[in-house]
C-alpha cells in the first residue's frame, strides 16, 4: 500500500510540473505563466545584505505590498572567496531563500552570474581575478573558465527551482548592463548564453539589463534574448522603450531597474526619492502593461567589507555602509509610506495579495555605553593574522600580488640610519588604494609609536607627509592602508589594484625591506582583550575599543557618539565601516539576526582620533542623512 501511494504521489508531482511553464510569447510580445498572459511587478531584495534569520520577514512584506515577484542579485565574490572553495550555507543558502521565496508565492528574478554591479565590491566579481591576467568580462579563455567553474556550482543549484521544475524562477540575466562596458564582447555574451543552456535546458528564460538607448543595447545585448533596460522616474517611458523596440520589436517591455532611491556616497548628501513622484511614474509604466521591478524594494547593508566604489576623476567615490537605498522598505525591515502609496498603486493592475501587511519590528535601545580603550592596534598582531597573512619582498606589494583579499595591510620597514626632523615620506601618483594611515614606531613590537597622519589616493599627483620628529636607525615606518572597495562599474574594474602601488621614499630616498601584513579586525572580537601596557592616553591611533553590552534581542542602531572613523565589530561579526565625521551616514544597523545572546562584545577599531568620552548609544532609530563634510 505505501508503494502504490509513493508511485501516486510522485505521478502527481510529475504531473503538476508538467502544467507548469513560464515563456515569452514572441508573437504577442508577453509573457505566458502556464499558457495566460502574464506580467510581473517584482522587487530587488538582495539576500547578501540581510541576515537569513530576517529573509522570511521581508519576503512576507513584499507579498503583503503586492508584488507579484523578487529580484535578487547572486554575488559570485559572496559564495567564493577563495578560488576553486564555493560556500552556500548560513546567509550564503541560495536554495533555502529561492525555497522562502516559492514558499511565499514569491516568484524570483536571478541576476548577477557572473557580474553585478549593485555597489557591490567589485561588482561581485571574486578579487582573485586581479591575481592573473585574464581581461574580465571578455571572451578571454582565461577569464571564461573562471566564469565556467564558478557557472558549473551555482547552475546546478539553481536548476531544481525553475518554475517550470516546480520552483520560483522564471527568468534569469546572464549579463548586465554590458553596453555601459567598453568591450563589446559578442562572443562572451554568447558563450555565457550557452552555458546557462547547458545547465537549465532550452526553455529557460534568459535576458539582459541595459541602459534604454540604443547605444547601450547594440553592445549589451542579444537579440536572441529578451531584452530588458532601466530607467527611473523622471525619464518618459514610452520614449524609453521606445528605443528597446527599435532593437527588439518582438519581445514584452520590461524595465528591471525603476529606482526607488539611490546609491550613497561618504561625504555627500544622502538621496531621497519622492514617493508622490514615484508612484506618478509607476502609473504610467504600468498603463503600458509593462513589467517592471523595483530598485531597490527591500534595502540592505554592506556589512564588513562589501561595499564597493565607482571611479572619479581624482579619487574614487566609495559607498556608505548601509544599502537603504531609501526603499520602500527600509534597511532594517520597516514599511515605508512609500511602500503604502506603492502597493495602492500596483492594486490597480494587480490582484490584491488578501494577506495583511505584517508588523514592523520593535527597536532596542540603550544609553550612554563606555567603551574601553585596549591600547594601539599595532600591539594585537597575534588576532590580527596568522603565520600564512604575513609577507616579505625588498618593494611593497599590493594587496592582490600578497593574495590578500579584503580590509586592511599593514606595510612595515625598518630604517637603517638617522634622519633629521622635517624630511619628507612620499607616495607616487595614484599610488594608495585607497587609505593610508601612517606612524613611525620605535620597537618590533610597535607598543611605542607616533602617528604621522593619513592620506587619501590622489591619481594625478604624488602625495607626500613631512615628519616633524627625527627618525633614529632601526626605527619602524609603518603604514596601515584600508582597501575601501574595489570599483564595481566601468572600465577601471580591470586594471584597479589595492594596498601601495609603487615605491615610497624617505627624503627622496627608496625604502626597501618591507613586511607586509593582512590585518582581520574580526580576530578582534573573540575575548575581552587585557589591559594594554602603554598607558591608553599615549596610544596612537589605531585604537581598539571594548565594551561588554547587554541589551534586549532586538533590531538598534549604533550611534558613534564620540568616534570619528573605523570598523566596528559585534562578537566577531563585522557590520561595517563607521565614518560618522564624514557623514551623511550616522550610525551602523545591528540585526539581532547576527546575535547570539542578550550579552555580547562591543568592539571598535578607531583610525581618526583618540576618543576621551569613549561612549555610544544603541539608539531605537536610524541616522542616515546626517551632516557631510
Amino acid at each position: 500500500m505505501i508503494i502504490w501511494r509513493l508511485i501516486l504521489l510522485s505521478v502527481l508531482i510529475y504531473a503538476t510540473q508538467c502544467d507548469r511553464s513560464f515563456l515569452v510569447d514572441w508573437d504577442n510580445k508577453q509573457f505566458l505563466k502556464d499558457g495566460e498572459h502574464f506580467r510581473y511587478v517584482s522587487g530587488s531584495f538582495h539576500y547578501s545584505r540581510t541576515p537569513s534569520s530576517q529573509w522570511e520577514d521581508r519576503m512576507l512584506k513584499m507579498k503583503a505590498g503586492g508584488l507579484n515577484a523578487l529580484q535578487t542579485y547572486i554575488m559570485w565574490n559572496f559564495h567564493s572567496q577563495v578560488n576553486g572553495q564555493y560556500e552556500f550555507s548560513g546567509d550564503r543558502d541560495i536554495a533555502r531563500f529561492l525555497q522562502l521565496a516559492n514558499d511565499t508565492g514569491l516568484l524570483v528574478i536571478v541576476r548577477g552570474l557572473p557580474y553585478a554591479c549593485a555597489e557591490w565590491e567589485f561588482g561581485g566579481l571574486p578579487w582573485f581575478l586581479k591575481q592573473t591576467n585574464v581581461t574580465i568580462r571578455s571572451s578571454d579563455p582565461n577569464y571564461l573558465a573562471f566564469v565556467d567553474a564558478w557557472l558549473d556550482q551555482v547552475l546546478p543549484i539553481l536548476e531544481p527551482y525553475l518554475y517550470n521544475n516546480g520552483g520560483p524562477i522564471i527568468t534569469l540575466q546572464f549579463e548586465n548592463e554590458y553596453g555601459s562596458y567598453p568591450l563589446c564582447d559578442k562572443k562572451y555574451l554568447n558563450h555565457l548564453v550557452k552555458k546557462f543552456r547547458e545547465h537549465l535546458g532550452p526553455d529557460a528564460v534568459l535576458f539582459t539589463t541595459d541602459g534604454y538607448s540604443t547605444s547601450y543595447l547594440e553592445c549589451g545585448a542579444l537579440k536572441s534574448e529578451l531584452v530588458t533596460v532601466d530607467f527611473g522616474i523622471t525619464d518618459d517611458p514610452e520614449a524609453c522603450f521606445a528605443d528597446k523596440k527599435k532593437f527588439q520589436p518582438y519581445a514584452p517591455l520590461v524595465n528591471s531597474e525603476f529606482y526607488t532611491g539611490w546609491l550613497n556616497d561618504w561625504g555627500q548628501k544622502f538621496t531621497h526619492v519622492s514617493a508622490v513622484q514615484l508612484v506618478d511614474s509607476l502609473d504610467k509604466v504600468l498603463s503600458l502593461n509593462a513589467s517592471l521591478n523595483f530598485y531597490m524594494y527591500v534595502g540592505g547593508t554592506n556589512f564588513a567589507y562589501w561595499s564597493g566604489s565607482n571611479s572619479g576623476l581624482l579619487e574614487n567615490t566609495y559607498d556608505i555602509t548601509s544599502y537603504d537605498y531609501d526603499a520602500p522598505i527600509s534597511e532594517w525591515g520597516d514599511t515605508t509610506w512609500k511602500y503604502f502609496l506603492i502597493k495602492e498603486t500596483v492594486e490597480k493592475y494587480l490582484p490584491p495579495p488578501g494577506v495583511p501587511v505584517p508588523e514592523n519590528s520593535t527597536k532596542a535601545s540603550l544609553q550612554g555605553v563606555k567603551l574601553d580603550s585596549k591600547g594601539t592596534l599595532l600591539i594585537y598582531f597575534d588576532y590580527l593574522a596568522n603565520s600564512s597573512d604575513y609577507q616579505s619582498a625588498m618593494y611593497p606589494k599590493t594587496m592582490e600580488d600578497l593574495g590578500f583579499d579584503y580590509g586592511f595591510v599593514l606595510y612595515r620597514t625598518q630604517l637603517t640610519k638617522d634622519y633629521p626632523a622635517n624630511v619628507s615620506l612620499e607616495f607616487p601618483y595614484d599610488g594608495i588604494g585607497d587609505r593610508v594611515t601612517i606612524l613611525t614606531a620605535m620597537s618590533h613590537n610597535h607598543s611605542t609609536a607616533t602617528y604621522l597622519g593619513t592620506l587619501s589616493n590622489d591619481k594625478k599627483k604624488a602625495l607626500s607627509v613631512d615628519i616633524g620628529i627625527e627618525l633614529f636607525k632601526d626605527y619602524y615606518i609603518v603604514l596601515i592602508v584600508e582597501n575601501r572597495g574595489r570599483v564595481n562599474y566601468g572600465a577601471e574594474m580591470q586594471d584597479e589594484t589595492k594596498g601601495i602601488r609603487g615605491n615610497v621614499t624617505l627624503n627622496s630616498e627608496i625604502l626597501v625591506k618591507w613586511d607586509m601584513i593582512h590585518l582581520k579586525m574580526e580576530g578582534m572580537g573573540t575575548t575581552i582583550l587585557p589591559p594594554p601596557d602603554v598607558p591608553p592616553e599615549l596610544a596612537p591611533v589605531p585604537i581598539v575599543y571594548q565594551a561588554e553590552v547587554e541589551m534586549d534581542m532586538e533590531d538598534t542602531f549604533l550611534n558613534f557618539t564620540s568616534f570619528s572613523r573605523g570598523v566596528a565589530l559585534i562578537d566577531t561579526f563585522n557590520i561595517g565601516r563607521y565614518w560618522p565625521t564624514e557623514g551623511p551616514q550616522q550610525t551602523l544597523y545591528v540585526p539581532k539576526g547576527i546575535r547570539k545572546s542578550t550579552k555580547f562584545i562591543l568592539t571598535l577599531v578607531e583610525f581618526e582620533k583618540r576618543s576621551d568620552d569613549a561612549m555610544v548609544d544603541f539608539l531605537n532609530y536610524p541616522i542616515l542623512n546626517g551632516d557631510v563634510a
